[in-house]
């Protein structure tokens, strides 16, 4: 599986990894972890992505090795690029618009089925709960030593993008490599807590004020709540503090399928899809031009909210309704 990744960190001596905008804690721990692994095969590696690193994701990167995109930190003409967590080269933001005006040999590692194949090196497993476990297999393949800070890396990225060990894609392979990632070094009880724990003020209020605007269809299958940009400002939250929130709304005993329409800037919407049981999000997402898993997956509308939603709903509806009726979707790939 691995054999023409490895040729591609032979075949170059500099690079830079870079994984999608919004970077969540998957997207981060697995572009430091990429990075350490390339560093141990004797090559440099820098991390540069579009967004700056969420404040309340510092944790995951407490030597700030990650740079933000700007013309001091874009690639040089000698550096070829690395993308993780990433299935469409549009979900790189600015870095993505820069790379394809100025191609050059790039690799991709990636798990969601999405992808789009759009690098020259595709490493690309569907079935893996988080490019993080990935990452963990490759180590083992380069026979890379397993640090305590590499093992830390991508065991938040596995952790958070299995929920906490909650959703589906969590197996067997899953909880065994996240064990492994224990003994080398990880402190399972410090990384939940970095993540869980440390909640500010404002994005309780926030939290509070978008549950309390939420609604539902008659079934109580469906449900969406909105957020705006006055709202976000007005409690001092960013993106990342949205983080979870849609999860929160899934996890109500009726509902099947759950949304979050995100005020992105004015005139656009971040879509988030959560569903419970057999509704693709990733199908939804894609009549979006998105992405994702089975089970969670997104997009970006250049639409505003009251526009996005008149327009999504509809889809997620239909998506319901063939369950109902026993109409049933593809079969799950990964979530």
């Amino acid at each position: 599986m691995f054999e023409p990744l490895t040729a591609f960190v032979d075949k170059h001596e500099k690079f830079v990894v870079t994984t999608h905008v919004n970077p969540d804690c998957d997207a981060l721990g697995s572009a430091l972890g990429m990075s350490r692994l390339i560093e141990a095969r004797g090559k440099s590696a820098r991390v540069v992505n579009a967004d700056p690193t969420p404040e309340r994701f510092a944790f995951v990167d407490p030597e700030n090795r990650i740079r933000t995109f700007d013309d001091s930190t874009r690639p040089r003409d000698d550096e070829v690029v690395v993308v993780v967590d990433v299935g469409d080269l549009r979900r790189l933001g600015s870095v993505g618009r820069y790379l394809a005006e100025n191609p050059r040999p790039s690799a991709c590692v990636d798990h969601h089925k999405s992808n789009t194949g759009f690098a020259e090196v595709n490493i690309v497993d569907a079935n893996a709960c988080a490019t993080g476990l990935i990452l963990a297999k490759l180590a083992t393949e380069w026979r890379v030593p397993m640090t305590p800070r590499l093992a830390s890396e991508l065991y938040i990225a596995i952790y958070t993008d299995t929920g906490g060990f909650r959703f589906s894609n969590t197996n067997a392979d899953t909880l065994k490599i996240s064990a492994r990632l224990v003994e080398a070094g990880a402190d399972p009880s410090y990384l939940a807590s970095e993540f869980h724990d440390r909640i500010p003020i404002g994005r309780a209020r926030l939290f509070g004020k978008i549950l309390a605007g939420m609604k539902t269809d008659e079934t109580g299958k469906i449900a969406w709540v909105t957020v705006t940009l006055p709202e976000m400002e007005s409690h001092g939250c960013d993106r990342s503090d949205i983080e979870g929130f849609v999860e929160y709304v899934r996890g109500i005993d009726t509902v099947e399928t759950a949304v979050l329409f995100r005020e992105s800037e004015p005139g656009k919407t971040k879509l988030s899809f959560r569903s419970r049981d057999h509704v693709d999000c990733s199908v939804l997402a894609g009549k979006f031009g998105g992405g994702g898993h089975f089970h969670a997956a997104g997009a970006d509308l250049d639409l505003g909210l009251e526009e996005a939603v008149k327009l999504v709903l509809p889809e997620v509806e239909k998506a319901v309704n063939k369950r109902d009726a026993g109409e049933l979707l593809p079969a799950e790939g990964g979530s």
